[in-house]
């Protein structure tokens, strides 16, 4: 079953057109993602580099771009793995991660963005992104599970045994 996310600032940059973001950093009312959407926005990036944002505050901004169709993209506050994984999960599509200073700086960010077995970052079911739906992992030949997303890429999950 592949399951897709709707990602409207990349298939517009897919078909090489211009896609538009709406920056928030100073109303964290979801309002704010519904205005976007009606102006015309393809997407919001929710700044918490320049604003008082939290992870709780920026999930939800996210989480409203998922149901009104635009895309939800963070700028994080940091370089900090911590940071770019549980922006992912609070409903980002896309991370932009400032300070990155080396090659290491951009290859442990990119691990923190992935899943097991390609990345460092634990596996978790009921995202946002689904709506909070299960999705239902295929097995690998290495003990770890793999999602493929339509319009996404591969997601992949390591089995947890409680």
């Amino acid at each position: 079953m592949a399951v897709s996310i709707p990602h409207s600032m990349r298939a517009k940059l897919l078909r090489n057109e211009v896609a538009s973001t709406l920056s928030a950093r100073l109303i964290k009312s979801v309002e704010i993602t519904g205005m976007a959407k009606t102006a015309g926005f393809d997407g919001i990036l929710v700044d918490m580099e320049h604003s008082s944002f939290d992870l709780e505050t920026t999930s939800q901004l996210c989480i409203a771009a998922l149901y009104v169709g635009i895309s939800p993209i963070v700028r994080a506050p940091s370089k900090d793995p911590f940071f770019v994984s549980r922006i992912l999960d609070g409903g980002a599509l896309g991370v932009i991660v400032p300070h990155i200073r080396s090659v290491q700086d951009a290859k442990d960010v990119v691990a923190a963005a992935k899943f097991q077995p390609l990345g460092h970052r634990s596996s978790i079911n009921g995202l946002p992104h689904f709506q909070f739906r299960s999705i239902p992992a295929k097995p690998t030949t290495n003990g770890s599970a793999k999602m493929r997303g339509k319009e996404t890429g591969d997601y992949h999950m390591t089995k947890s045994r409680i």
